[in-house]
């Protein structure tokens, strides 16, 4: 049988010189004399069967505990986290939804108009593309959200509910788990004809306990009896990313859903979203020249409607992700955070390529004994990225564990408003696929450095367990240490812009006086079957109450509060100013109550605020902002200048300063108030200014609402402040995790530079135990290593101030007024970095500085 020559366990042979001078003796007379772990395992490496080389890895595995331990919860660590970004990158921009038949067939819908290129339909819209793109489509569906009184076994809630189209579970194509659908061409004619729902699963499980029997059953919906007619499957969770629908209606009992709104049905009431499944063997190429067509048609009946749409814009559900105009965003964020966790992933690899590299010196006289025995260059290289394989693949195996441990975390986030949000980041096929290729990639990077080692041994002194490369060793250790501190300086700085940014934005003026003083909460009667008058007496004594109360200064009401989630616009026309092609003219607005703009501390600049007689028996009246009057009037003042708007020419009474109302990182943008008694709104925001204890106002709401009637739910009652953590959020949570990640990088890194000069210091025990008996002290010892360590601490640092500088072009987009080379950041992270890598040298050159000069001699 012919030998392997690559057997590691020469090593152990005390005898070396013999079996140099007789390696054919190996198999027979010398076998048992050497101190090999078994003969078996010789016999077994002389075929050089990459299976073998599986074998050895893992046996060099067991063999060393503890440095298997290290290399592995290393780099576990950085593919576990990379598993785990990956996993939320995933669902967020490239999985399709769940329990959808065929998603790749579905696009979205949107209407184009100046300055909105994904805007949403009407019903009478979504009727007409219905209607006439059946050549191209095989359904089309709309749907939007809207919020229901539920009473169902004698409990009252809010619950906010999906109105579909009939055909919304065919055009997905999913079938029920229990009952039916809606019926098309039944339940889409006839409005108010077909009070019934279909119960999603999880609020079925939640709220009925997983009933079977649910289904023929009564629930009062606005206090109106619907029928339950089925339960949604439960791995479809509705039309959006992240949401979990509780309930359906058909969209032809909008009224009984929406009582206080009698313009859902006009053609400019753009509220709903589409969605259409292309038919077989069509494209959405085709699909788009057929909407094109349309809306040439649309135009010529309907001029008054289209004439400002600039076009329609269809998008494959799948690429959507959240929504298409968050698209630059998602993919920003998401690059963001698998570069960042990248890096993480790099300096672990170069921090285990340092154990390895250790290792591999202490390997030097078993590389030496192969490559006598007549093992190749290709065959040492092998043997050595098997050995490293073995170490990254287990550790893939524990990255998994962590990626399941940190994805459910992530599911479990609340953010700070209420909806039925459900996260979920599964680690399933795709992400094992990428975790394993990860760790195939990191097992290549951190062998390279001790593979590239070995392949240049030199076998006289490898053999006489010497090193003649021990210079060139040290570059490669240090380079790898100068790497570790240059990526994790790249990564502290990308986290320190992150914080700076979160403290400027929390420092950012929202137009708002003492948000700390407000508080807010959602109501709308109408959901109980309060007419207008009713729901006015209903607002105008909440006011009085709370108003009486010591504790509140002011009230108001507002149709939405800025820096949330929902915001509309009208179009509007200034006479005597010619809009460009292309200028938008669909500006934001909300509707308010006399009072609000006074409890929101907005400034005035210019005129007054409304009143209760501003109720449209007199002139029509508006409220603009700055910006919105410097556009349209500048060097002119704004105050009675007329702005055709919401079906009136409406006077402007006063101009109000500039605020922040989508963002706190928008560019300032137009603004106006409409009055509420005069455009009547049945859900509204309630705005209280309070003293020192916002909390006790909030109870006192509460109270207030039970007290007038307990029927009507109460809903994201909140302090401002807490409401203005939704616009933090972002920069809440891209700080929270840069720094998470820039802390383990900064550990990861000490850890490296430690280990190297701590290895430097016991290779070098007999120069510097030379040195002492030549007469160096102990703080020339301790100064020696220092420098050697800072010196390479030095050189990773300014390589990491220019890739920091080019990374941070990259965020500059998402940082909240902080400057891309903000001096803070580049200034106090090196300077941190520098403290935290002097005192990881400070240690082994301390130990250098007691090193006794006769023990090392005596050992040598």
């Amino acid at each position: 049988m012919r030998r392997d020559p690559t057997d590691p366990r020469l090593t152990d042979d005390p005898d070396i010189e013999v079996l140099l001078s007789w390696p054919w003796q190996l198999a027979s007379s010398n076998l048992e004399r050497l101190n090999f772990w078994d003969a078996s395992s010789v016999i077994i490496l002389m075929s050089g069967n990459p299976v073998n080389d599986l074998r050895y890895g893992l046996r060099l595995l067991v063999k060393s505990p503890f440095f298997s331990i290290i290399a592995i919860s290393t780099l576990a660590l950085g593919i576990g986290l990379n598993a785990a970004t990956f996993s939320a990158v995933h669902a967020l921009l490239l999985r399709p939804l769940d329990g959808v038949v065929e998603p790749e067939e579905l696009v979205q819908i949107y209407r184009e108009w100046p300055g909105i290129e994904y805007g949403a339909v009407s019903i009478p819209h979504y009727q007409d593309v219905r209607d006439r793109s059946s050549d191209v489509f095989e359904n089309t569906a709309a749907y939007f959200f809207a919020p229901i009184s539920l009473t169902a076994d004698g409990r009252n809630e809010r619950v906010l509910t999906l109105l579909v189209s009939a055909n919304f579970f065919q055009t997905y194509g999913v079938v029920p788990a229990l009952g039916r659908a809606f019926l098309p061409g039944v339940e889409d004619r006839g409005p108010g004809a077909h009070p019934v729902t279909v119960l999603g699963h999880s609020f079925w499980q939640s709220r009925f306990g997983g009933d079977v029997s649910v289904v023929g059953r009564t629930i009062a919906v606005n206090g109106r009896p619907f029928e339950v007619v089925g339960v949604a499957p439960p791995e479809f969770k509705g039309p959006m990313m992240f949401l979990d629908v509780p309930l359906y209606v058909p969209l032809m009992m909008q009224a009984e859903i929406m009582p206080g709104n009698n313009r859902i049905e006009a053609r400019g009431n753009n509220m709903m979203s589409a969605i259409a499944r292309l038919r077989d063997g069509k494209t959405i190429e085709q699909a788009q020249q057929m909407m094109d067509a349309l809306l040439v048609q649309l135009k010529e009946e309907l001029p008054d409607h289209y004439g400002g749409q600039l076009g329609t814009t269809l998008v494959y559900q799948s690429k959507a992700g959240i929504h298409p105009s968050f698209k630059t965003a998602q993919v920003g964020m998401s690059t963001v955070m698998m570069a960042v966790v990248s890096l993480l992933l790099l300096i672990a690899c170069l921090n285990v390529a340092n154990l390895f590299l250790a290792r591999a010196r202490e390997r030097r006289r078993e590389m030496g004994i192969r490559i006598s025995l007549g093992a190749g260059r290709r065959r040492i290289l092998q043997q050595l990225f098997t050995e490293s394989l073995v170490f990254s693949l287990l550790a893939g195996v524990v990255g998994v564990g962590l990626a399941f441990a940190v994805t459910r975390a992530l599911s479990n986030i609340q953010l700070p408003i209420d909806g039925p949000f459900a996260f979920s980041f599964p680690i399933d096929g795709n992400v094992l696929l990428f975790t394993f290729g990860v760790s195939v990639l990191a097992g290549l990077i951190f062998g390279l450095a001790p593979a590239l080692q070995a392949a240049r041994t030199d076998l006289v002194t490898a053999v006489k367990g010497q090193s003649s490369q021990a210079g060139g060793r040290s570059r490669m250790s240090g380079a790898l240490v100068v790497g570790q501190m240059a990526l994790s300086l790249i990564l502290l700085v990308s986290s320190g812009l992150f914080l700076r940014a979160l403290a400027s934005a929390t420092e950012i003026d929202p137009g708002m006086e003492e948000p700390r003083n407000l508080v807010m909460a959602s109501m709308d009667p109408a959901l109980q079957g309060y007419t207008e008058p009713q729901t006015r007496q209903f607002y105008d004594r909440l006011a009085e109450e709370l108003e009486a109360l010591p504790a509140v200064r002011s009230v108001g009401f507002t149709q939405s509060v800025p820096l949330g989630f929902s915001n509309s616009d009208r179009g509007v026309d200034i006479p005597g100013y010619e809009f460009a092609e292309g200028e938008r003219k669909s500006l934001q607005y909300t509707i308010v109550t006399e009072g609000y703009l006074e409890t929101m501390g907005v400034d005035l600049l210019e005129g007054r605020t409304f009143t209760r007689q501003d109720d449209g028996t007199g002139a029509p009246v508006i409220i603009v902002n700055r910006r919105f009057a410097e556009r349209f009037w500048p060097n002119e003042s704004a105050l009675g200048k007329i702005v055709e708007t919401a079906g009136k020419d409406r006077i402007v009474i006063g101009v109000v300063e500039t605020g922040k109302y989508r963002s706190l990182g928008e560019e300032p943008t137009e603004f106006m108030y409409l009055p509420e008694r005069e455009l009547f709104r049945s859900d509204l925001v309630l705005v209280a200014r309070t003293g020192d204890n916002p909390s006790s106002v909030l109870q006192a709401v509460r109270e207030s609402v039970r007290g007038i009637d307990p029927n009507v739910p109460l809903f994201d009652a909140r302090t401002m402040e807490d409401h203005m953590g939704i616009a933090l959020l972002p920069a809440r949570l891209g700080g929270a995790v840069l720094g998470i990640f820039g802390f383990l990088g900064l550990a990861l890194a000490a850890v490296g530079i430690y280990g190297v000069m701590a290895y430097s210091v016991a290779q070098r025990q007999r120069e510097l135990g030379i040195r002492v008996a030549l007469g160096a002290n102990s703080s020339r010892v301790v100064k020696l290593v220092l420098r050697e360590g800072l010196m390479l601490a030095g050189i990773g640092i300014v390589l990491g101030l220019l890739g920091a500088a080019t990374a941070s072009q990259l965020v500059k987009g998402m940082l909240y007024n902080v400057r891309a080379l903000d001096p803070v950041a580049f200034s106090a992270v090196p300077l941190m970095l520098m403290i935290v890598a002097a005192t990881a040298v400070y240690l082994p050159a301390r130990r250098a500085s007691r090193i006794e000069p006769m023990r090392v001699l005596k050992m040598d």
